[in-house]
């Protein structure tokens, strides 16, 4: 489907600006991510912690670029729960796995809820949030089970899409894909930006 398409092909072009460019921490070192200190406020932000008391990749910081513009005003993302579940089923382990810890130490900044203490859920994409969404995703990506399930993903995401979407990949996408994998200079960058491109997408994390 031409929508299907384009959605991917445009989390695919981002990713692929984000990995030649670094514009976002974490993406390719190995520096954790910020945490949640616990429910957040309606709009997602992050509460009164962390080293500098701001949520990372804020568009406050002039440290950080922002690439693109993800259309926030037209996506609205699945709930958190649901989300989890789908990548649980990608995965093949359960959602409670360790794999996924980073997520969930992130839950809030990911628009989960928590009605008792009055935070509703929050289902924006924004860069903010794709960016926390992609330091949750990397544990993934890296974990051992997960590279044995899809052990061809450098070289071929057919398996993944289809676990993903429920469809086989267009030529279009593949030819997108190996763009991304050209920014990396081994196997194991490739592979971890086509399982980022794949697991980011907005036909996987939106309605």
């Amino acid at each position: 489907m031409r929508t299907t398409t384009t959605t991917t092909l445009g989390i695919v072009t981002a990713l692929f600006a984000l990995a030649i460019g670094g514009c976002y921490q974490g993406l390719s070192g190995d520096a954790p991510g910020q945490a949640d200190t616990g429910p957040t406020r309606d709009d997602g932000a992050a509460g009164e912690g962390g080293e500098s008391g701001e949520a990372p990749g804020t568009p406050e910081d002039p440290g950080i670029e922002q690439p693109f513009e993800p259309p926030t005003s037209e996506v609205e993302l699945l709930p958190f729960h649901v989300r989890m579940a789908n990548l649980a089923k990608v995965a093949g382990v359960s959602t409670d796995d360790a794999m996924f810890l980073d997520l969930y130490t992130r839950r809030y900044q990911l628009g989960d809820h928590d009605y008792a203490n009055g935070v509703a859920p929050d289902l924006k994409w924004s860069p903010e949030r794709m960016e926390t969404w992609l330091k949750g995703i990397k544990p993934v990506c890296n974990d051992p089970r997960f590279q044995a399930r899809y052990p061809d993903l450098a070289t071929d995401p057919t398996a993944l899409v289809k676990a993903a979407f429920a469809r086989a990949p267009d030529d279009e996408e593949l030819a997108a894909f190996e763009q991304v994998k050209s920014g990396q200079p081994d196997g194991a960058g490739q592979y971890r930006m086509v399982c980022l491109a794949v697991l980011t997408s907005l036909e996987f994390v939106a309605r």
